[in-house]
């Protein structure tokens, strides 16, 4: 919008001159305040100055009346009372308050003073005080002087009197009364009545002077407030121009827009389009029909945030405010929902065999088939390119969506023609339940039937799987379990056990065998039976046993460097010892403890071990073989007992299960099973042990059958390394 530019200038032009002018009226009107308080100074001054001339005139007045007063009646007082008078004009005594009015006349008989007294000053310097010109001053003067000789004359009669002699009161008297007396009397007043002539034309010259400045500062001052008046007026002129509307008018305009008010304002008159108002009204045009885009726009992106751009169903963001509701409803009315999720079996063939183009057409077809099974209160959505889930509300009982998911996967099934072109899909449903046994969030239940739908695929697709919660929670349970394996192994909350395995006839101590225990921050010492069978076939089995080796190392290091050579048994998984680098990652260990000789290291295996890859465990005993190390076969005769093993296996030593020793004294069976294990292992030269020792009498038997080592808890049972160094130095 164009805008003039005189008018704005203009304006300011007028606010500068009000304001000029506002501050020269409020600078007369100061002025004038002024003028006004001069004139009250003016009169003031001329009050003053005729009060200090009348008192002159006075107190020569009272002196007479005073001194009369004594003549006739000799009365000591009035005599007193002269002297103060004379005293209280020259500032010998101080001046009563108020003295130039009636005062002398007010003091009664008993001496009573009608007012108190001030500070002491002279008559005639108050006079100078007040301003009199120097003439004034001269008459004052004059006065004073003929005043004071009467006031001799006047001391002259009070001594006669005084005297107390009638003749001499009678010439008193004639003295106060003479001609002489009068003419004196006459020499006082005619100064004092020059004065006032003095005084008169003084103080009308500085009241006329002062009125006439004040008229003209009051003129002055009307001047300025009428021309301030027109200026208003004109700036109110200029005002309403500029502005176009009242201000009033504009404020509101104003608000609308801060609070977002963008309605479409009214029209505007022509005089108005280059105003404040008019650019106002421009400009809530402007962000109205921003406003209708944002709106717009809004509504475009609420759109394509929550529904799906080709099929126009909701997607998965909706699905999931929805699903939240949907839940709280099913929690309050006690009733349940099915959530289905949906999978398309075949459908990128289409893509890939005719197109994406045609691949859209066809999901528009499906999605309008799910459409129509769904049934009131229900929900179509699709989640990704060929993913939909269909959520079914207020169930009764979990079985009454059977038959809508059936129907569902049979229109899915149907072929789909579009332009002759026939295609055979089918679809894959997982379906889940709420409300369940454990909480669960919407998330949590979309997964579920996400679970339950790849369940349904690798059952061969074209089916419905119903999550199973039970299955579900046992893996949870176990991933949690793995979990705090994991985290047990990075917080350093396992530990070694060592049981001594010992010759049976001297009771020396031949090698420890280690056993992994776990110190849980919350259930204390677990066996290693609670926690190693949930990680045979998983990784952290692998972590677990190569944490187990260095452990060893690391103690058969600290052993060797206290002069101690004990041999240390490891017991090895079957999946560990199956790893294609299990030899490459004992000599990679072996690297880090140069000190220990590994002929110090035997590894314990199980029957089962070899029985996948024969060849495979085979060579990589003989590479850890070639190392220094040693095997055992433990748990013998539990197995397959296969004599293949004890043939190409670098084997040197069987351990017999316990479960053969335990009952050597009352089971001629076991005893049997002993003796011929020995027989056998003296034909391949290997070593046994026999485990299970748990009394004396155990021991004596298998010492009278050939067996020399043993370890059970008979001996000792198994202990962390402190105890065991205790054990040692008790046996040695």
């Amino acid at each position: 919008m164009k805008r003039k530019l005189g008018l704005p200038l203009a304006f300011e032009l007028h606010l500068a001159v009000a304001l000029l002018v506002l501050v020269l009226f409020v600078i007369s009107f100061r002025l004038y305040v002024d003028a006004e308080r001069d004139i009250e100074l003016a009169h003031q001054q001329r009050l003053q100055s005729f009060l200090l001339a009348d008192e002159l005139r006075q107190s020569s007045d009272d002196l007479t009346r005073m001194v009369r007063t004594y003549a006739v009646t000799g009365d000591e007082r009035y005599r007193r009372y002269f002297n103060e008078i004379f005293a209280i004009r020259n500032g010998d005594l101080p001046r009563p308050v108020d003295y130039h009015h009636i005062y002398w006349d007010l003091v009664d008989e008993t001496d009573q003073r009608p007012r108190a007294a001030a500070e002491a000053v002279a008559l005639l310097d108050l006079m100078r005080k007040a301003g009199f010109t120097e003439a004034e001053l001269s008459q004052l003067v004059s006065a004073k002087q003929a005043s004071d000789a009467l006031t001799q004359i006047e001391q002259d009669a009070m001594r006669l009197v005084a005297s107390g002699e009638p003749m001499l009161r009678e010439q008193a008297l004639r003295m106060l009364h003479d001609t002489a007396y009068h003419q004196a009397k006459a020499g006082i007043m005619q100064p004092i009545d020059q004065l006032y002539s003095l005084m008169r034309q003084r103080t009308d010259a500085a009241v006329i002077a002062a009125e006439r400045q004040a008229r003209l500062l009051r003129a002055l001052f009307v001047l300025l407030g009428v021309m301030l008046l027109w200026l208003l007026w004109r700036f109110k002129q200029r005002e309403r121009a500029v502005l176009g509307a009242p201000v009033t008018e504009i404020y509101r305009r104003i608000e609308q827009l801060g609070q977002g008010v963008f309605t479409q304002p009214a029209p505007l008159a022509e005089q108005d389009t280059n105003t404040v108002l008019g650019w106002l009204s421009h400009t809530q045009q402007r962000l109205a029909q921003l406003e209708q885009n944002r709106q717009s726009a809004q509504q475009r992106l609420q759109q394509l945030a929550h529904y799906d751009p080709l099929t126009g169903l909701p997607n998965r963001f909706l699905l999931a405010e929805r699903l939240q509701q949907v839940m709280q409803q099913a929690t309050q009315q006690q009733q349940s929902l099915a959530l289905a999720f949906i999978d398309l079996d075949g459908f990128k063939a289409v893509n890939d065999q005719l197109g994406h183009p045609h691949g859209d057409r066809v999901l528009l077809e499906l999605s309008r088939r799910l459409s129509e099974q769904a049934t009131a209160g229900s929900l179509v959505s699709r989640i990704s390119g060929d993913e939909f889930v269909l959520l079914l509300t207020g169930l009764e009982h979990n079985s009454d969506c059977s038959a809508v998911l059936q129907q569902a996967l049979d229109a899915m099934a149907t072929p789909v023609l579009i332009d002759g072109v026939s295609s055979q899909l089918s679809a894959s449903i997982g379906v889940s339940f709420y409300p369940q046994q454990l909480a669960v969030e919407p998330e949590q239940l979309l997964r579920q039937a996400d679970q339950a739908m790849y369940l349904a695929k690798q059952a061969g697709k074209n089916r419905i799987h119903y999550f199973d919660l039970a299955a579900d929670l046992q893996a949870r349970d176990l991933h949690q379990r793995l979990q705090a394996i994991q985290l047990g192994l990075e917080q350093n909350q396992f530990e070694l056990y060592y049981q001594p395995k010992v010759d049976l006839q001297s009771g020396h101590c031949i090698g420890v065998e280690a056993l992994i225990r776990w110190q849980h921050p919350e259930l204390g010492l677990l066996a290693p039976g609670t926690f190693l069978p949930l990680i045979e076939q998983h990784p952290l089995g692998i972590m677990l046993g190569n944490w187990v080796l260095r452990q060893a190392l690391t103690q058969l290091a600290l052993w060797q460097q206290q002069g101690r050579s004990l041999p240390i048994s490891v017991n090895i998984a079957a999946n560990h010892l199956q790893q294609p680098d299990f030899s490459q990652q004992l000599t990679q260990l072996a690297t880090e403890f140069p000190q220990v000789s590994l002929k110090c290291l035997e590894l314990e295996i199980v029957e089962t071990s070899a029985l996948q890859d024969f060849q495979h465990v085979s060579q990589t005993m003989l590479a850890c073989a070639a190392l220094g190390v040693s095997f055992s076969l433990d748990d013998f005769g539990t197995g397959y007992s296969s004599l293949s093993y004890l043939k190409r296996l670098p084997i040197s030593t069987l351990k017999l299960d316990q479960s053969f020793v335990r009952d050597v004294l009352t089971d001629a069976d076991d005893l049997a099973i002993l003796q011929g294990v020995r027989l056998l292992a003296e034909s391949f030269q290997l070593n046994t042990i026999a485990e299970g020792v748990e009394t004396s009498a155990h021991t004596q038997k298998l010492l009278e059958i050939g067996y020399r080592y043993g370890q059970g808890y008979g001996i000792a049972r198994p202990m962390p390394v402190a105890q065991l160094e205790l054990w040692l130095e008790a046996q040695s």
